[in-house]
């Protein structure tokens, strides 16, 4: 199985040509076949993609791994100028949600779209919420459960339940697990469910333990000193080979997990690719 993880939209890029932006998304190849798993939060994805010589025309499949703006903002425009695509998401994704800040104001971090803005423009959805094979070896995580006491969605996030306004526990949090024959591979949006929960789940549902490598978001970010120590003491319990962190990690989080980890460390840049 041959595997590349090519970074779209990241924070941050050391390249001049490309641009960094605020979300997250990459184009995964397995075997030639290309999904695109999220799409940031503006048009990142469109002009990285032309710089890096990558078609989006030939992805036919798109997962979503949850239902917040720089991870769903590219979705629009993928469907109408690149033909319809094949969305792999929770059946939660329109939700009405928002993010409540430290002075108590209430922002809106949602889908910027309806949904049948999309299916005008030819999506076509399919709606996971359990654990699923989408190609043979390459899995959707479904909802994770919360297994520990020391992660948390890692913000003061909230969702419109009727008339009210109540916490978002983000189940709608998804990864991409590819069962690769070195180990798997868990590309993650932002680990909303805890990137030790994420990755034990993959664990758990592939009866595999070796992991080759974890990619993406961690939501560490506010992580308080007990979550941090904790989740290195997890990391370093498993045998994993590469973490590749970026966008909602946060500055200080990814240097103590280097510091910790040392080389197995990485963090993810927009045109970066990781080959398997």
């Amino acid at each position: 199985m041959q595997v590349n993880i090519s970074i779209l939209v990241e924070n941050t890029t050391p390249i001049p040509a490309l641009t960094g932006e605020y979300g997250f998304s990459a184009l995964i190849s397995i075997d030639g076949r290309k999904i695109l798993f999220d799409t940031g939060s503006a048009d990142a994805l469109f002009h990285n993609a032309r710089q890096m010589g990558i078609k989006l025309e030939e992805v036919s499949d798109l997962l979503i791994s949850h239902g917040h703006f720089d991870h769903t903002s590219g979705m629009l425009a993928l469907c109408s100028d690149f033909g319809g695509k094949r969305i792999f998401t929770h059946p939660n994704i329109f939700a009405d949600k928002s993010i409540l800040s430290s002075r108590g104001d209430i922002r809106k971090i949602g889908v910027p779209f309806s949904k049948q803005e999309l299916l005008d423009a030819g999506a076509e959805f399919v709606f996971v919420d359990k654990f699923c094979e989408i190609l043979p070896g390459v899995f959707i995580s479904g909802e994770i459960p919360r297994k520990n006491e020391f992660e948390d969605t890692g913000g003061n996030f909230r969702i419109q339940a009727g008339n009210e306004l109540v916490v978002d526990e983000l189940l709608d949090d998804m990864a991409l697990i590819i069962d690769h024959p070195d180990g798997l591979i868990i590309v993650s949006g932002c680990a909303h469910a805890g990137i030790i929960n994420t990755i034990d789940y993959a664990c758990k549902m592939t009866s595999r333990s070796k992991i080759l490598a974890f990619v993406g978001g961690t939501h560490l970010i506010n992580a308080s000193e007990e979550r941090m120590s904790r989740t290195i003491s997890a990391i370093k319990e498993m045998d994993i080979e590469k973490i590749a962190v970026g966008h909602c990690t946060g500055f200080y989080a990814a240097a103590r997990l280097y510091n910790e980890l040392g080389s197995r460390l990485v963090k993810a840049d927009t045109g970066m690719t990781f080959r398997f």
